[in-house]
């Protein structure tokens, strides 16, 4: 028994003769029909009592009627569901993400998942915190590597795949430099070379330093490259992520953590809302187990 012979059984049923159900379904009456006596010897039952001079349904061909409506619609619902599937399985995964794909071994991940889905085709595109924000909720992206105090949890879904925090970066001969750690009082009492105001770095340090009730002196903001030469000839001291910091760490520089912990997580965000996308899932799924597996 197949669905098109459910279909076929269905529209003779709906129509007033074979004929007419033949010229709907866009075949022969004896094509149609032969389908019909196929159907009834697969079923082992008989669906139309033929002794009269219309065919009319037997008992059992009304009971086998209704349950073949249920099977039809629920088929075609599939067939609607799985289109859009399909249709997503040929486009490109568009993935946005900040540029820390080097700090937080992504690239490892990107090349791994290139390598075992040959068939999910992606692209990736670096870009700054309010477009890829901006970007994820208009839909440009279809998912993006972010930091999580950068998401809402009301429209975003976040998968968290790993973590870093603030750390103190201060030139190895300044009179805090050999403190265990440090704190954002201490570090208000100096002068201060941050990351851009559009980043969640900044963000995070400014609502932390408000928090405590605390007025830094911000001297500037530069990129991280920037951050390490300036601090390293006395300038001023500054606060980054640690993953950030040991890409261009140097003998002349201390680290030290801050003594209230920031920590910082790092995942996959997603819109809450919009068609599902099977590429996107199997993607963040594997990426979720590829640092599962490199954590143990």
């Amino acid at each position: 028994m197949t669905f098109e012979q459910i279909d076929y059984f269905i529209s003779t049923v709906q129509s007033r003769t074979f004929f007419e159900a033949a010229e709907s379904m866009h075949i022969t009456q004896s094509a149609l029909s032969k389908q019909i006596i196929k159907l009834e010897r697969e079923l082992h039952i008989t669906l139309w009592d033929r002794t009269r001079r219309s065919a009319v349904l037997t008992p059992a061909g009304e009971l086998f009627y209704r349950e073949a409506l249920k099977i039809s619609r629920q088929f075609h619902q599939s067939l609607e569901l799985m289109s859009g599937f399909q249709d997503q399985d040929k486009a490109v995964l568009r993935i946005g993400t900040l540029p820390f794909l080097s700090q937080y071994h992504l690239t490892s991940l990107l090349h791994s998942f290139s390598s075992d889905h040959p068939e999910i085709p992606f692209s990736i595109q670096e870009v700054e915190d309010q477009e890829l924000v901006s970007g994820l909720r208009e839909g440009r992206f279809d998912l993006v590597f972010i930091r999580k105090n950068l998401v809402d949890p009301k429209l975003h879904h976040f998968q968290l795949l790993s973590s870093d925090r603030l750390i103190a970066v201060l030139p190895s001969g300044h009179s805090l430099s050999h403190n265990p750690d440090i704190t954002f009082s201490q570090l208000s009492r100096e002068k201060l070379i941050l990351m851009p105001p559009h980043t969640s770095i900044y963000k995070l340090c400014m609502q932390s330093f408000h928090n405590e009730g605390l007025n830094p002196h911000v001297l500037r903001t530069a990129r991280v490259e920037s951050i390490i030469s300036a601090v390293e000839i006395g300038e001023g001291l500054s606060i980054l992520a640690e993953s950030s910091y040991q890409l261009f760490e140097r003998f002349s520089l201390t680290a030290i953590p801050l003594k209230k912990e920031c920590r910082l997580s790092i995942g996959i965000a997603r819109n809450c809302s919009g068609i599902p996308n099977v590429s996107a899932d199997i993607f963040t799924k594997y990426a979720s187990d590829f640092f599962r597996q490199g954590l143990k």
